[in-house]
């Protein structure tokens, strides 16, 4: 429950394509639409309370929880066997579901795209492709890289200071994408004056928004709001290796970078291959930080979508749309089959 409010407050695709009012736009609005950048970000201390209250509620309601059995007999199968009218209302209900939901929307996208193919296989949608393929890249490796640095420290050090840096390192993905995109550009900003007036001092010019006007700014977005996706696939491989592992490695005279590339590596990379298209496929996707922080003249598939979508051109949105799902369910296919294997 706490996960699913938590997406809603953080939601702005969808409450703004039907004209309800929340937090969210409100932030959108008053940024964008009063250029007043203070007080969009006092809306988004707002909506990180809310999120800080439901993070709370959600850790409070299982402070008592203990785990004191992990481990079943793999051949004894707990599933109910339904026979009769029972069965039927089951694979009804559940095919159902994903027809509604899934497959009559993407055979409408499909009829969309076909009729208007000519009108939106552009030049603009193929650089707009590119775009997001390159931030979404780019994320993907930084948030692994971050995660596998993370990890490894913990592994080498796991006293309370590292513990605390990975976990302010996951919280990211609580906090809504309108809300981070407040509080990357405001430093994000400062730091581009401050590089500028550094440039005039010294009589080299203004440089320009080297950090809030480039991919930067938007590509660290990602980083922060979906690393603790990455941190939570490799913490999952490295902890099946075990620490007689990192003995026998020390022993052999292996110092700590040689032990991760050549003991931890090789063990985890099915991790770390998890975790880099989930990043890749979140970063694709993601709406609220794109649209705030993206660049001049500069637009991803989602916001692409967005916009069309936004004028009632429906049609026009079909095939970034249909290129989304794709993109997202090709990448979560391989997963699924990689985690279903046995390590």
């Amino acid at each position: 429950l706490a996960l699913v409010a938590m997406e809603t407050i953080g939601d702005f695709g969808t409450v703004s394509y039907f004209a309800v009012n929340t937090l969210t736009t409100a932030v959108y609005d008053t940024w964008l639409g009063y250029s007043n950048l203070n007080a969009a970000a006092k809306i988004s201390a707002l909506m990180l309370f809310i999120i800080v209250l439901l993070l709370s509620g959600e850790r409070y309601s299982r402070r008592k929880q203990k785990l004191f059995q992990t481990q079943f007999n793999s051949h004894e199968d707990c599933r109910y066997a339904l026979t009769g009218w029972k069965k039927w209302l089951g694979v009804i209900w559940c095919w159902g579901l994903v027809l509604v939901a899934f497959v009559l929307p993407l055979l409408q996208l499909f009829h969309y795209a076909l009729i208007y193919f000519s009108v939106s296989w552009t030049a603009e949608f193929r650089q707009f492709a590119f775009n997001s393929f390159t931030v979404a890249i780019f994320a993907a490796i930084t948030a692994v890289m971050v995660a596998l640095v993370m990890n490894f420290n913990v592994r080498l050090h796991a006293n309370k200071c590292s513990l605390i840096y990975r976990r302010i390192a996951a919280l990211g993905y609580a906090v809504p994408g309108t809300v981070l995109a407040i509080g990357i550009m405001m430093p994000v900003l400062m730091i581009d004056h401050g590089v500028n007036d550094v440039a005039k001092w010294l009589n080299w010019g203004r440089p320009g928004l080297i950090f809030s006007g480039s991919m930067f700014a938007i590509i660290f977005a990602m980083v922060v709001r979906f690393s603790a996706v990455a941190i939570g696939s490799i913490e999952t491989s490295l902890n099946k290796v075990s620490p007689s592992l990192d003995m026998a490695a020390r022993t052999m005279g292996c110092n700590a970078n040689r032990m991760l590339w050549r003991v931890h590596f090789p063990l985890v990379k099915r991790g770390i291959l998890i975790a880099g298209l989930l990043v890749f496929i979140e970063s694709m996707k993601e709406l609220n930080a794109a649209l705030l922080l993206r660049p001049f003249n500069f637009e991803t598939l989602a916001t692409y979508v967005y916009n069309y979508a936004s004028d009632e051109r429906l049609e026009i949105a079909a095939m970034p749309a249909i290129l989304l799902v794709l993109v997202g369910l090709i990448p979560l296919l391989i997963v699924n089959r990689s985690l279903e294997q046995k390590y």
